[in-house]
């Protein structure tokens, strides 16, 4: 539970969160416009905390997506829960069903978890961090640019070149190399290490001890059987990796820099903790890349990709825009674009891979046994009723 610290009427946090959504989404390239939300019951009953469902009490503002959260949170005495259009029609089919739940105050938006996440944004400007509480350590002053409103945590390291836009904030203990680019209202967290010649655009985000441009692993391998050796000369990677806007980076992720080429990862794209991206990967716009991901080097990835947990893409690996790479799977060589759930090592739709283990798991075994009785010699009426045999037990 999030305790308001300066509570206010469900009405004004309503308007004040339905305004942001709309200036968010334009800035974020969305639509232009207002999505309308809608008020049942008292507009201005006084909102003191923020709470899930489960967790609601006196005061609270939460959301329900089922009919089970909604009476979790009716019954813990929630002061509104938001819910969407079916789940209000669900409860109050007509008037009488309206009235039948009591002194209630709900909020219908198309998308509660959406409009519940603007608020948690409002409330927390005031956990922000400010981190201004010390003067970052210059390579070389006059060689920098650093824009009206940025503020710095102690023991910042700013190298030679860097240039930082307006209202960005850098954590403690950040280390910014030589030539380091970072846009407007971007957060770098405690801890991270930016790179030579990295670039970073607007409204980004990279979180605690990520690593940007680090050098890519890259080795030509030499033969020394006279000494037992297998040599591995090193490639030194000066290429950079370029952030375009709106990207968020987890905390603990690393993502190398190119060879000569850049590593560059696209508008919008969210990736989470623990994430390893190697050298020369395009990851293009809107992309969500989840924990353990690794993505070798020269990989392509679309836009608006879906790689989940612990997936991997080989070297030189291809996966076309709107695919989705389930958990676990194996990117070898090349997906097709189109919003299609892949998976399995190497992937394959996940219809055709759920079909195949199916297969494995129940018609194997039969025919193992028929091909055993077949090189048996037995005759096709003992096989017949072999499998006929196998088949009843199964049924039963």
């Amino acid at each position: 539970m999030i305790k308001l610290t300066n509570p206010k009427s469900l009405s004004s946090i309503v308007e004040e969160a339905s305004v942001n959504l709309s200036e968010a989404l334009s800035i974020l390239g969305g639509p232009d416009q207002r999505i309308p939300a809608a008020i049942q019951g008292d507009p201005n009953v006084l909102i003191t905390s923020l709470s899930s469902a489960s967790d609601a009490r006196e005061g609270s503002l939460c959301f329900a997506v089922k009919r089970d959260f909604f009476n979790e949170a009716k019954n813990g005495g929630a002061a509104a829960i938001i819910v969407s259009p079916e789940l209000f029609k669900e409860l109050a089919p007509d008037e009488n069903s309206l009235k039948a739940l009591g002194p209630l105050n709900l909020v219908v938006f198309i998308e509660p978890r959406l409009l519940f996440s603007v608020v948690l944004g409002l409330v927390g400007r005031d956990f922000s961090p400010e981190w201004s509480t010390a003067q970052p350590f210059f390579k070389d002053r006059q060689s920098c640019e650093i824009a009206d409103g940025v503020t710095f945590g102690p023991n910042v390291y700013v190298g030679a070149g860097v240039s930082i836009g307006r209202a960005s904030k850098i954590g403690p203990g950040v280390f910014l190399d030589d030539r380091v680019t970072i846009g407007q209202d971007c957060i770098v967290h405690p801890g991270a290490v930016l790179r030579f010649g990295v670039k970073v655009g607007n409204r980004c985000q990279i979180h605690a001890n990520s690593v940007i441009g680090e050098d890519g692993f890259g080795y030509n391998q030499i033969p020394c059987p006279e000494k037992g050796r297998l040599i591995h000369f090193k490639n030194p990677h000066l290429g950079a990796v370029i952030i375009e806007d709106d990207v968020e980076i987890g905390a603990l992720t690393a993502i190398d820099r190119g060879l000569v080429a850049d590593t560059i990862i696209g508008q919008g794209t969210k990736i989470d903790n623990l994430v390893q991206i190697g050298h020369n990967c395009h990851m293009g716009r809107d992309c969500v890349v989840v924990s353990q991901v690794g993505a070798a080097g020269h990989s392509q990835v679309g836009d608006r990709v879906f790689l989940l947990g612990q997936c991997g893409l080989n070297h030189g690996a291809k996966v076309g825009a709107d695919a989705i790479i389930s958990g676990q799977s194996g990117v070898l060589g090349q997906v097709p674009p189109g919003k299609v759930v892949w998976t399995g090592t190497p992937v394959k739709p996940q219809r055709e891979e759920y079909t195949a283990q199916i297969m494995v798991k129940n018609d194997l075994p039969k025919w193992r046994k028929f091909l055993k009785l077949f090189l048996k010699g037995q005759s096709w009426e003992d096989i017949r009723r072999a499998m006929g045999d196998e088949g009843e037990k199964a049924k039963n």
